[in-house]
């Protein structure tokens, strides 16, 4: 997963992926997990806003999702774009990533 983020453009979440990259998800061929990837972002945005870091004006661009075809689902898209958002802004470490039964989870850290 790959995101860079600026406060220059409309806040919120972007699609800025190649569409002539293969490698990484796309929209008109992975609809579940290109929406996965923005959900993770807005849930990383919206954690990082709640720990009281002003958001507000930025903009996340996501530029490469990686996948692989035999295993990747969408809840573990939407964790690695949530823990990619907070690592954009240093903050992965005030996350967790867990997994279960019912899929991939980022949280903030319980203190």
């Amino acid at each position: 997963m790959k995101i860079g983020w600026d406060r220059a453009g409309q806040p919120g979440v972007v699609w800025r992926v190649d569409p002539l990259d293969d490698t990484s998800v796309q929209p008109e061929r992975d609809p579940e997990l290109a929406r996965a990837a923005v959900e993770g972002a807005i849930i990383g945005l919206r954690a990082i806003a709640a720990m009281g870091f002003d958001v507000a004006s930025t903009t996340v661009h996501l530029t490469w999702i990686g996948m692989n075809v035999v295993d990747t689902e969408a809840t573990a898209v939407r964790a690695a774009a949530c823990a990619a958002t907070a690592d954009a802004f240093g903050l992965l470490d005030r996350f967790e990533l867990s997994g279960d039964a019912q899929g991939w989870r980022c949280e903030p850290t319980r203190q």
